[in-house]
């Protein structure tokens, strides 16, 4: 069951254009986002799920992060083209920490054309009720944004898997627009996890949908 929750949330963030494959936002700016979505694994309906998220920084290259979920987060912005942090999991509604070390490197390749990656790793404490500790998680991952005016068309790509005595490779692929109005933005995306060997027979879609606001 674990396994499966941490599985979901991987597919929920992997749907939309990634706040943390690019570089931290400018100091005393902030950004908030929700979305909704609509799944289907194989041909049975996997129901709808929704996810906000917020950010903000308080200095110079450090963001704030909080996500729906009870995740906490912080990153730093080491140079122009590489950011790290952390992510933490908190005990609710079970009794069990989830730390996620991560790191970030960016680049525009052209004037209109910005490459982000993200690398992280997901390590849970043990479980007092059972003494289970859950396996660690790894995901690698690295967005295309292409800028048009005020559209920017997206396209991802996300390898994850758990490091338990079975490995299994879950590759998730994302695309996506998002049209930015001012300091609004309202964007659309589908995402496909592939994972045949992590029960996504024959394959996982997502649909969504989702606006943020710049503060």
């Amino acid at each position: 069951m674990k396994k499966v929750l941490v599985t979901i949330l991987v597919c929920i963030v992997s749907t939309f254009a990634a706040w943390d494959y690019f570089p931290v936002i400018g100091e005393g700016k902030g950004e908030a986002k929700i979305a909704f979505y609509e799944s289907r694994r194989g041909y049975t309906p996997g129901g709808e799920r929704h996810d906000f998220k917020i950010r903000y920084s308080p200095i110079a290259n450090f963001e704030l992060l909080s996500r729906l979920g009870y995740i906490l987060g912080t990153r730093y912005q080491i140079m122009p083209t590489i950011s790290a942090g952390i992510d933490i999991g908190l005990p609710i509604p079970n009794p069990v920490w989830h730390f996620t070390p991560n790191v970030q490197f960016s680049t525009h390749l052209t004037s209109a054309l910005e490459l982000g990656s993200n690398a992280e790793f997901t390590i849970s404490t043990e479980d007092p009720r059972n003494e289970y500790t859950d396996a660690m998680y790894l995901k690698i991952g690295a967005e295309l944004n292409l800028t048009t005016g005020q559209s920017i068309l997206w396209t991802r790509l996300d390898l994850s898997t758990d490091l338990g005595e079975d490995i299994k490779i879950s590759p998730t692929l994302g695309l996506g627009y998002k049209a930015d109005i001012d300091n609004l933005s309202l964007g659309t995306s589908v995402g496909m996890d592939f994972g045949e060997k992590s029960s996504n027979e024959p394959y996982n879609t997502i649909i969504g949908l989702d606006a943020a606001i710049k503060f």
